[in-house]
């Protein structure tokens, strides 16, 4: 098991052949309570986008399936895919609407082609 805590909004555990997004309990910009809330309010938005989005048909085959959400988005979980190695970038699926935040982490392999694994607006 592997815990990744880098994002802003969600911390992603990679468990087998699967990833989880939580909200991240971080706190976004302030570590108080009030930026505790909000973070993990942002995560669950984040979550309920993907879960969303997931299903759009455009879409399909260029981004990291929801496999399964519970509560509300609290826990999602997806099928994990490889990290993109350095200059193996290939070419990046195309998304429309286009939600953002084009960095290479936002994308990994799955079954032989990149998919967005981060793809909620913000």
């Amino acid at each position: 098991m592997q815990i990744i805590r880098c994002g802003i909004t969600r911390t992603v555990i990679l468990v087998g052949r699967y990833a989880v997004k939580v909200p991240s309990l971080r706190g976004g910009c302030t570590g108080d309570l009030r930026g505790r809330i909000a973070g993990i309010a942002q995560g669950i938005l984040a979550n309920q986008a993907e879960y969303q989005w997931s299903g759009y048909e455009p879409w399909r085959g260029k981004v990291a399936p929801v496999l399964h959400s519970w509560l509300g988005g609290i826990v999602q979980v997806y099928p994990r895919c490889q990290p993109l190695a350095d200059g193996d970038r290939g070419p990046l699926p195309q998304l429309d609407p286009c939600p953002g935040d084009i960095k290479p982490d936002n994308f990994g392999r799955l079954g032989g082609r990149v998919v967005r694994v981060d793809y909620a607006f913000r």
